[in-house]
């Protein structure tokens, strides 16, 4: 965006699609859009911006290929894709696949295995969100039996 300032606002609109999946685009249906001041498609959009600048096209087309290699758990392609980068990529790339080749056991882990502690992540923020709703609670016993209402773990008494 800093380097394209005449495309600053496409870029600015339009930034969500470049992080999608490829395959979710919409290659059929075409909308007004009023940067363009035409009628266009998602892909039509991808790839005007992917041809505004090199890196960007580099860096989309790694993040796209990394994507599916998750999405079908390919430990090797993901191992080969982080090695045999395109010179081309962001700094910000860059950076992320130094990150990921330095823990990549761990990363070739989480493909190999289907487990995940995502729901324990979403558990405990429910409990936090419980707790900051409510400004503190004087009782623990109270405090306890909300979290334990909230995931339906206990019923509320009715007499």
């Amino acid at each position: 965006m800093k380097n394209n300032k005449a495309y600053h606002y496409k870029f600015k609109k339009y930034w969500k699609l470049l992080l999608k999946n490829h395959a979710d685009l919409d290659y059929i249906h075409s909308y007004y859009r009023r940067c363009f001041r035409k009628q266009m498609r998602q892909i039509e959009i991808v790839e005007f911006l992917l041809d505004l600048d090199p890196v960007i096209k580099a860096s989309y087309i790694l993040y796209q290929e990394v994507l599916t290699a998750i999405k079908y758990r390919k430990d090797n392609f993901f191992k080969s894709l982080l090695s045999t980068a395109d010179p081309l990529v962001s700094d910000y790339i860059r950076t992320a696949i130094h990150s990921m080749l330095k823990h990549l056991d761990y990363a070739k882990n989480g493909l190999k295995y289907p487990y995940s502690n995502g729901r324990i992540e979403g558990l405990n923020n429910k409990i936090k969100v419980i707790k900051r709703i409510a400004f503190g609670y004087r009782s623990f016993y109270h405090f306890k039996n909300r979290i334990l209402i909230s995931f339906n773990i206990a019923h509320l008494k009715t007499t």
